[in-house]
């Protein structure tokens, strides 16, 4: 389970930054002379794992591709007419994943068909119908070297939450949109009356006929049409229901003695940094971590301080231990804010580094709530429950 705050199947984070993670991209013709776009960003090693689909085509018998709507590291993701409509689906259309081909046992592909089977399998009345995105049905599709490549189709959504902040001056949403997306996801286990999606197919017309008017040129990339990617989300008017949880590539079974190394680059929690064991407490640090982006321990040793001793010493990572003493202190050279290594360890506060918030009550909660979560030891974190009562997601109500 990864707790982005999302409100479509389409994530924005950088690929290259969170390789799992959807991005998409405005733009609806190609020049010529055309820079990189969408999946030619990426390595590639990895673009040559990607399926070639065209607008027009049919895929089972059933879905017809009617525009792309984004892509990530490990699929493209297109919208298309359901021309045998699911009792599930939203109308005519579908949203169609069509993932890369990688049949390894621990890949994202694998990985996230895995547990979106099993949250498939539940209940209609259990909160992952109501806060994941699920599938309504699975297929393959056979790429040009004959190889399988694995498709997911479920109800399309409206944008993501980057694509949200689009709308508010400097990208800054207003405090009370931002608790209620929060609340609404930590909020699930309790919460009986999640409202379900409500999006209309406007939106999604309207992506169709735009696409018939003025047809996606796609880049050649050899044989490969790279199409570039089109917006779903044109007004808030547009933006209706509840915030929805969606790729679940990195994802892992609930247990209480995970010692993998999971979680993207940007949202990796302490106790899987050091190489300890660690449990389902790395999700409320991935619901924080989007307003700070700690990328090195030593980013992590100036907010949080220094680790506690047992997780250097308990580490299965040799690079962490090389990096402490047998104290758990960590090695000081040439200067009295360097360690061993040649990443400085910075000098703020969260107080200094929260600039958006104005000083006052609003902000001294909302350090309140994010200092509930920034700890080393996910046993001592606050809980999604804890977090769904504290006062900064609780005052956008007052």
């Amino acid at each position: 389970k990864q707790l982005d705050l999302i409100i479509s199947c389409i994530k924005c984070s950088s690929p290259s930054r969170a390789p799992h993670h959807l991005k998409q991209c405005f733009t609806t013709s190609s020049p010529s002379n055309a820079q990189p776009i969408d999946e030619q960003t990426l390595p590639r090693d990895r673009q040559r794992q990607y399926c070639p689909i065209r607008i027009g085509q049919r895929l089972v018998d059933r879905y017809k591709i009617v525009a792309k709507v984004g892509f990530g590291a490990y699929s493209t993701v297109w919208l298309a007419r359901d021309e045998r409509q699911a009792p599930t689906m939203s109308a005519d259309y579908a949203a169609i994943k069509i993932l890369v081909q990688d049949e390894r046992a621990n890949s994202p592909v694998t990985n996230e068909l895995n547990v979106l089977r099993k949250l498939k399998e539940c209940p209609s009345d259990h909160f992952a119908a109501s806060v994941a995105r699920l599938p309504s049905q699975f297929f393959e599709v056979e790429g040009p070297s004959g190889r399988r490549h694995h498709c997911i189709a479920a109800a399309p959504r409206g944008c993501s939450l980057w694509d949200l902040q689009d709308v508010f001056p400097e990208r800054r949403m207003p405090h009370q949109l931002v608790a209620n997306m929060v609340r609404g996801l930590l909020g699930y286990v309790t919460s009986q009356n999640v409202l379900r999606d409500l999006f209309n197919d406007e939106p999604f017309a309207i992506v169709e006929r735009e696409e018939a008017a003025e047809p996606s040129v796609p880049v050649m990339d050899g044989d490969y049409p790279v199409y570039p990617s089109r917006r779903v989300l044109r007004r808030m008017s547009d933006l209706v229901g509840t915030p929805c949880l969606t790729d679940f590539g990195s994802a892992r079974r609930a247990s209480l003695a995970q010692t993998d190394w999971c979680m993207p680059d940007t949202h990796r929690a302490p106790e899987v940094l050091m190489g300890v064991p660690w449990g389902c407490q790395v999700d409320v640090w991935s619901n924080d971590i989007m307003y700070v982006l700690p990328v090195a321990v030593a980013q992590y040793i100036s907010v949080l301080g220094p680790p506690p001793m047992w997780m250097v010493q308990e580490s299965r990572n040799p690079h962490i231990r090389a990096l402490f003493d047998d104290q758990g202190k960590h090695f000081m050279l040439r200067s009295k804010r360097r360690w061993s290594c040649e990443e400085p360890i910075p000098e703020f506060s969260l107080n200094e580094w929260v600039t958006a918030i104005p000083k006052g009550q609003d902000k001294e909660e909302f350090l309140r709530f994010i200092h509930r979560i920034l700890v080393w030891e996910g046993l001592e974190r606050a809980t999604s429950t804890d977090l769904f009562a504290e006062e900064w997601t609780t005052s956008g109500f007052r």
